[in-house]
């Protein structure tokens, strides 16, 4: 049972495709094919069956993957951990955060840690999903995620920064303006601009009214609370937002009632796989975020 062999089914696991497996290892998808077909014949076990046009794991590859993903996890927790022993103040800090969190909070962290680290480099991806931000962190792509806390965390560890309160917003002329606190069946009378879909706030919002059996009138769904506040503006429906938006943009045409009451306090915090040790470079940053107490505790091994 050779290491690239395990690799190979390993990532076909995470993409539920020979073919990206292959891309992510620069070799081609029969390779990985014979990979898996080599480890099927040495355990005697079926490891994936077609689903569709990928490939999903068996009972018997669900047991080999959480196997695997131990071990290599561990291979890249020694290679990590003697990088930080060479004792260099260089590195890279590879993170990936959700969109509002790269709006409004990230930028002032950034440049405090590179004002202080010049020497280390960031790179930083935006993603419109919770999802994504997650896909990454258990794939092993990113050193960790910013999220949001109305997520799964199924095998990731989630450390709370931020905690904001939620509201609803709605023109500055509209009847409910300038209440203290609105009834849920008062909310779905109205048309409501959500994000999107898959959004964890929209799935927040739909699981609160149907747990309260009320239907409710969805006319946009988009990706940013920028167009979301522009829509409501023009009176084209009211919409839920959390206070991340609230806090940093005050816009005199909109009116912010208090709902937490309904649908509970959203945080956002840092998403990072079980496991995995943190580089120095990782834990400058995440103590400029202010966990670095709380991470230290571990011996920034999560």
């Amino acid at each position: 049972m050779e290491l690239q062999t395990l690799r190979g089914f390993y990532w076909a696991g995470v993409h539920g495709s020979f073919s990206k497996a292959g891309r992510t290892l620069n070799i081609g998808q029969s390779a990985i094919s014979h990979q898996v077909k080599s480890l099927e014949e040495e355990l005697r076990v079926k490891l994936y069956q077609r689903e569709g046009r990928g490939i999903s794991l068996t009972p018997e590859g669900k047991v080999l993957m959480a196997y695997v993903d131990i071990i290599l996890q561990t291979l890249d927790n020694i290679e990590t951990h003697f990088a930080d022993l060479s004792e260099t103040s260089e590195g890279t800090v590879n993170l990936a955060a959700y969109r509002g969190i790269m709006q409004y909070k990230l930028p002032a962290i950034v440049q405090n840690f590179k004002r202080k680290n010049p020497e280390i480099r960031l790179v930083i991806l935006q993603k419109t999903l919770d999802s994504e931000v997650l896909d990454m962190v258990s794939s092993g792509d990113i050193d960790f995620g910013i999220t949001s806390s109305w997520n799964d965390f199924a095998d990731i560890s989630f450390f709370e920064v931020w905690t904001y309160e939620m509201f609803l917003c709605v023109p500055a002329n509209h009847r409910l303006a300038g209440r203290r606190t609105v009834a849920l069946k008062e909310i779905v009378r109205e048309p409501l601009i959500l994000y999107e879909r898959e959004n964890s706030i929209h799935k927040r919002i739909e699981k609160v009214f149907k747990e309260n059996n009320l239907g409710y009138n969805i006319v946009i769904e988009t990706g940013g609370a920028t167009v979301i506040q522009e829509y409501v503006k023009v009176g084209q429906g009211i919409s839920i937002v959390s206070g991340l938006v609230t806090q940093a943009q005050e816009d005199q045409s909109l009116s912010y009632i208090p709902v937490t009451e309904h649908f509970g306090k959203l945080g956002y915090g840092i998403a990072i796989k079980r496991r995995k040790y943190l580089s120095l470079p990782v834990r400058k940053f995440l103590q400029e975020m202010g966990l670095g107490e709380a991470l230290a505790s571990q011996n920034w091994k999560i």
